[in-house]
């Protein structure tokens, strides 16, 4: 997601791994950026454009956004077969311990902040 030209990379990687092989790899979910600012903000997520690419930029670097299909479409594209897709949500109880030092915590037990995806290469 830091990666203003993506497809290449993502390419280099599936390129790198053995012929049947797993390619995992996490983002932020991009259903949820910003999720924890949002829901203090708000009480809840909002999201407005999550079907453009556009750059989030932040205080040190930019971010890309791109919708999940974006990722899985390439993967597709590359010949990859979807293994697994997960979407963790914090537990409660770490999120009751932590409540009082980070305000909105309870936003990472409602959504999900980062996503995994685990693809098999093409044989």
């Amino acid at each position: 997601m830091a990666i203003p030209d993506w497809r290449p990379a993502m390419r280099a990687c599936v390129d790198a791994v053995r012929p049947g092989g797993l390619l995992v790899f996490a983002l932020v979910h991009p259903a949820f950026e910003q999720l924890r600012s949002t829901w203090q903000d708000h009480g809840s997520y909002r999201v407005q454009r999550y079907l453009e690419e556009y750059e989030i930029v932040g205080p040190a670097a930019s971010d890309f956004h791109r919708p999940l299909s974006a990722y899985l479409n390439e993967l597709a594209s590359l010949g990859c077969r979807l293994r697994e897709v997960a979407e963790p949500g914090l537990d409660p109880a770490v999120a009751a311990a932590a409540r009082s030092a980070a305000p909105a915590i309870d936003s990472y037990v409602s959504l999900p902040n980062f996503l995994f995806v685990s693809a098999e290469a093409p044989a």
